[in-house]
């Protein structure tokens, strides 16, 4: 049901110094993820401290772009847009076949969710997504990145093979430090709790002497993003339906992000919504394949922040798009941003996944008392499955024909085919 206690209501514009700071706000929520995403991305694709800034500042370009037409184009609702942890994973996965592959499977990806959109497919389609495959999915995402994540998190490299027991103790402060931040404070304070968790993380490895800021101090105030094109894409079949299967999950993640938000601020031709919500993220699909960055999805926690500070127009998300656009083409800050060590960052995401893995679980059983013997197959097989896929080594994959190696070797594409044949075909409900 619609609150009629907000300070300013969906389609009510505040004034321009009150929305300044609305926009703000939302802005530092997002730029603590686009930091997070650019470098876990960076990483996988091996690129140094320059290539690594213009990645983040077309990041955020793509960020601040999509946050921007959704709030007047596309669902017109409160909801920030950010990278997805789900095209994070086949970002991963696909990165050693190299950008261009990356992008020409978001392209096709982008196109399937604007058909959705154009067709109203999604009233069809949402029947197969039934709450154990969207669970299963959730959880995926989780366990799927989680053999990236832990090298991360306890310091493995090439000189440390084992890792570092100073680095391991530091993620865990790290966890330990984001989890009670977010859980003990209210408000703004909050909502920045991955950005506290990262500046803790900056000033440990500071007081170490294990940063260097050289970077900092070479680059510019103001620049545009060098290069602004990811590159020609090109089209293979494995990344194609990798990433197709991938949005259907950020399909999913973004109808219930648009559903949240409607239990708030109003149901007023939600469908439509919904509809046109699934279309701008299927073009910032698009957009981001050219500008060479991984893809975004409409972000769950939007409700919360509309609730905490009780101001639910949508045009602060607006003013939120203008800033981080702007913010783009400042590399000084993104180049603060690149000397953020990656166990830092993976320490920051780790708190962000165990509210995600919570969530995958509810969505598991709602509307349920208990699950039930269908549910250890319909919901077991498709997780062991996918997170197996994830954790067995890349060699054995090279037995498969490279059309299909890459597909095969995705842990959420797998549990994604898993789910939807246990739950629709093999344990099919008995009439």
């Amino acid at each position: 049901m619609e609150d009629q206690t907000f300070h300013f209501q969906l389609n009510q514009r505040p004034p321009f110094f009150k929305n300044l700071a609305y926009g703000f706000q939302w802005a530092m929520i997002a730029i603590p993820n686009v930091a997070v995403f650019s470098a876990l991305c960076g990483t996988a694709l091996g690129l140094d401290p320059s290539a690594q800034i213009s990645f983040s500042q077309r990041l955020l370009i793509v960020t601040g772009l999509m946050t921007l037409f959704q709030s007047l184009k596309g669902h017109q609702y409160p909801i920030l847009e950010g990278p997805s942890s789900a095209l994070l994973l086949s970002f991963i996965v696909l990165a050693p076949e190299g950008f261009p592959a990356i992008g020409g499977g978001m392209i096709f990806g982008g196109f399937f969710l604007m058909l959705v959109c154009k067709l109203k497919l999604f009233k069809k389609l949402s029947s197969f997504f039934t709450p154990n495959v969207v669970g299963v999915i959730l959880v995926l995402v989780v366990l799927s990145l989680l053999p990236f994540l832990y090298p991360l998190l306890i310091g493995m490299d090439k000189t440390h093979p084992n890792g570092e027991l100073g680095i391991a103790g530091s993620s865990l402060l790290i966890i330990l430090f984001v989890s009670l931040f977010s859980y003990w404070l209210r408000g703004f304070f909050q909502t920045t709790s991955m950005l506290a968790g990262i500046l803790l993380g900056l000033i440990l490895f500071l007081i170490k002497g294990e940063i260097s800021l050289t970077v900092i101090k070479e680059s510019s105030w103001f620049a545009l993003p060098s290069p602004i094109w990811g590159g020609r894409p090109t089209f293979s079949v494995a990344p194609i339906i990798a990433m197709v299967f991938t949005y259907m999950a950020v399909m999913i993640n973004t109808v219930g992000s648009i559903q949240g938000i409607s239990e708030i601020v109003g149901k007023e031709g939600l469908e439509d919504r919904i509809h046109r919500g699934i279309g701008m993220n299927g073009a910032g699909g698009l957009v981001a394949a050219f500008l060479g960055v991984v893809g975004l999805v409409s972000f769950s926690i939007s409700p919360g922040v509309v609730l905490v500070t009780r101001v639910a127009s949508r045009y602060s998300l607006t003013m939120s798009g203008v800033i981080m656009i702007v913010c783009a083409f400042i590399p000084k800050l993104w180049a603060l941003l690149t000397v953020i060590p990656p166990s830092v960052v993976a320490s920051t995401l780790f708190v962000v996944f165990a509210s995600q893995l919570i969530a995958g679980i509810s969505a598991i059983m709602s509307g349920k008392g208990r699950m039930d013997r269908r549910d250890y197959f319909t919901v077991g097989l498709p997780l062991l499955m996918g997170a197996t896929v994830s954790i067995i080594a890349k060699p054995f994959f090279h037995f498969f024909p490279s059309a299909i190696a890459s597909l095969v070797s995705n842990g959420l594409v797998v549990g994604i085919f898993f789910a939807l044949f246990c739950e629709h075909v093999f344990f099919k409900p008995r009439a």
